[in-house]
């Protein structure tokens, strides 16, 4: 019989298997300067996902959800969500089937700065209404993928574009070395979690944030994503830029390619890439130009409200039949799927073809 504290083992081991290489980020007075910032920042803060007056100050700014009313029912019909038993196939698998949720990733899925206020305020983490692996409160105040169903959930990349390939002699080689890792990760899990869905995220492309900054001059975003992300915004590696872009797409793709590989689409442990951020843009403002209120304070991370656009597009990838998921993003409840009888479970290769 498993246990929870063998799962979270695995998971801990595969974690640490899935961080990035050193960067020039990495140096030990580094890693010491941002642990004193984090420990500073949760004792003058708190977790401002929790303390009222931060989630105020975050709702005035229009970074937060609307809250749905009471008298709206939930989109779906739940009836019938849970499999009578416990079926034995990843690939009839209903929502109410999976009982353990799991996210693993970088500073996006840990969900730095959601409800910053300040850049200093970006080093808290809120990880209880992160798109992929949050649970506090319900689906009407933070619209996250446990309040539907449970999962493992895996997004990386944005570390190696903003932190790596600008630093290393051959930018391309972070392919390769991704291609060598991510593999590593998924047999380790396929080895020793039967019965999972692993919901395998390809991180967004970049150039719509360098495109953002460009329309949105500021001075605090010039500093803070010039430190957060060199790469992309570093004077130093401009004319690069187009093959960072380039191999952005490339990582994309070979997450694509890798979900399809056949040793991972076994009858008790399946990989299925969900493309919603592809291609995504931040939305606009009236004015014409990107709406900074889905952005953290940094410019960079994302707020509550873009976690739950995430959310409900994950949810709707996770329903929609390989070969004909989204690749982008709609207004929050705009688009919003429902299992059918025709189609009731999570979409698997396998199952698509039926």
């Amino acid at each position: 019989m498993w246990k929870w504290y063998q799962f979270y083992c695995i998971l801990l081991h595969t974690s640490v298997l899935a961080m990035e290489r050193k960067t020039a980020l990495d140096s030990p007075f580094n890693i010491m300067l941002l642990r004193s910032l984090r420990n500073w920042s949760f004792d003058v803060f708190g977790i401002t996902g929790m303390e009222e007056k931060y989630l105020q100050i975050a709702r005035r700014a229009n970074k937060v959800q609307k809250s749905i009313p009471n008298y709206v029912p939930f989109p779906c019909n739940v009836t019938g969500s849970r499999s009578p038993e416990v079926p034995e196939s990843v690939h009839k698998l209903r929502p109410g089937d999976i009982d353990v949720i799991a996210a693993m990733g970088d500073s996006l899925i840990a969900g730095a700065g959601i409800f910053a206020n300040s850049v200093f305020q970006v080093a808290i983490e809120n990880r209880g209404v992160t798109a992929t692996g949050g649970g506090q409160g319900t689906w009407r105040e933070y619209l996250t993928l446990p309040n539907i169903i449970k999962l493992i959930s895996l997004m990386i990349g944005a570390n190696d574009f903003c932190n790596e390939m600008c630093w290393i002699s051959s930018p391309w080689s972070i392919l390769e070395n991704h291609k060598v890792d991510l593999l590593q990760v998924l047999r380790i899990l396929r080895d020793n979690l039967p019965r999972t869905f692993v919901a395998l995220i390809p991180p967004p492309h970049l150039k719509n944030l360098v495109d953002t900054r460009q329309r949105r001059p500021s001075f605090q975003c010039f500093v803070t994503t010039d430190i957060e992300c060199s790469c992309l915004f570093g004077l130093a590696f401009q004319r690069y830029k187009s093959i960072y872009y380039d191999i952005m797409r490339q990582w994309q793709i070979l997450e694509m390619e890798i979900a399809d590989y056949p040793e991972f689409q076994r009858n008790d442990f399946v990989v299925v890439a969900q493309p919603i951020l592809l291609n995504i843009t931040v939305p606009l403002a009236s004015d014409g130009y990107s709406d900074m209120t889905y952005l953290s304070s940094d410019c960079f991370h994302i707020s509550q409200k873009t976690n739950a656009r995430f959310a409900n597009g994950l949810w709707n990838n996770l329903l929609e039949t390989v070969g004909a998921k989204s690749t982008t993003w709609s207004d929050l409840f705009h688009k919003f799927y429902c299992p059918t009888l025709e189609r009731p479970y999570l979409a698997t290769a396998l199952n698509s073809k039926q």
